[in-house]
């Protein structure tokens, strides 16, 4: 009976010592042994290794030449195979949609377009690159919609909130929000939602303007969609006083401004009067925060905020419940929500969820407090 209660405690034993050393060696070893996701991380690192001399880079997407790894894709003013051939007979660097009324879109066409393009902030997130990597498995996400049947993410939803509440750039609490393909989108889903508002107390399509200077997508977008419900006016500091009781009027306002940095204010007030809060600016890395904003409709991207354009990623913050629903229906009619990796995030604590919406205390330094 010794002999049998002896063997049972070395077995016993052994089993605590054998799970005791795979437990160890899982957690604090410190990784999980990686199976389909180590190709992945192993390219996305080779990629972002290779050397364009500082004035390029290289992308997992990039063009691959004869079978190798992607070239460099150079910025402007450089060329050759690794980027280190200075272009002397270099064109300027123009954002077409940023120039003056003076300029032609046909002569902004023929610069280049890319000094709207926030690559300052990259070298920022090459410092913080574990904190924004992320690796997407194959079937992510491939449904239209969340599983509550929406097309936003609520946990997204969730951060943009926080996040508000810890820069103290805008007022969030009983607030509707909107994602859309960056700003651009946005900003007509605004219009057509103020100008459908309003469309049956006046026979008159509603008058868009925005004051000098402003952003030329704002009258290149209204004029594109030709709608019925609004038309753009123009230089808003030139109708203001006209007296007209049944005219609506939708004003863009960049607020703060681009280039003056001005935090500019609504021109038109009063109950015909709707405004469009272009915040996009409205950052500590790029003017100092008074107050948090409290407007009607605000518009943020995350190009000017972390700089990722290219993620084409917006929300919009709106107190009227009627306005969100137009520009909602706007949004899921046109493109069916945000692309789902656009808005991909992590709320496990230590890690950095996806670089649209990133949470400032695992990314420090973002934000200069």
């Amino acid at each position: 009976m010794a002999k049998l209660q002896s063997s049972y405690f070395v077995c016993f034993g052994f089993s605590i010592f054998v799970n005791l050393f795979f437990v160890l060696k899982l957690y604090v070893g410190g990784e999980w042994e990686l199976s389909w996701s180590r190709r992945a991380a192993e390219d996305a690192e080779h990629v972002a290794a290779i050397s364009c001399s500082g004035h390029g880079r290289a992308y997992l997407d990039g063009l691959v030449l004869d079978g190798k790894e992607p070239v460099c894709e150079c910025n402007s003013c450089y060329g050759g195979p690794d980027c280190s051939e200075f272009l002397t007979a270099c064109a300027a660097n123009v954002d077409k949609y940023s120039l003056s009324l003076s300029l032609s879109l046909e002569k902004a066409c023929s610069l280049e377009n890319d000094m709207g393009d926030p690559l300052f902030l990259e070298p920022f997130w090459m410092q913080h690159a574990a904190k924004s990597a992320v690796v997407v498995a194959g079937w992510h996400r491939m449904s239209y919609t969340f599983s509550d049947q929406s097309y936003i993410s609520a946990e997204l939803e969730r951060h943009i909130r926080q996040l508000h509440a810890i820069v103290g750039n805008a007022v969030t609490q009983g607030r509707y929000i909107i994602f859309g393909a960056a700003s651009t989108q946005l900003l007509n889903a605004a219009v057509h939602a103020l100008s459908s508002h309003n469309s049956s107390s006046s026979s008159s399509p509603a008058s868009v303007v925005a004051s000098i200077p402003y952003y030329n997508l704002y009258q290149l977008q209204t004029e594109l969609f030709q709608s019925t419900n609004y038309v753009f006016q123009g230089d808003a500091s030139l109708l203001q006083n006209i007296s007209d009781d049944t005219t609506i009027f939708i004003e863009f306002v960049t607020s703060p401004n681009n280039p003056d940095g001005h935090l500019n204010k609504a021109i038109f007030q009063g109950p015909n009067a709707k405004a469009i809060y272009d915040r996009v600016y409205y950052w500590p890395h790029f003017t100092a925060i008074p107050a948090p904003a409290d407007d009607e409709l605000m518009i943020f991207s995350i190009s000017k905020f972390t700089g990722h354009a290219g993620s084409r990623f917006g929300w919009a913050v709106v107190k009227d419940e009627s306005v969100y629903k137009r520009m909602s229906e706007y949004i899921e009619l046109s493109s069916l929500g945000v692309s789902r990796d656009a808005q991909l995030g992590s709320s496990k604590a230590g890690r950095g969820p996806r670089v649209v919406v990133p949470r400032l205390e695992d990314v420090p330094g973002l934000i200069p407090f």
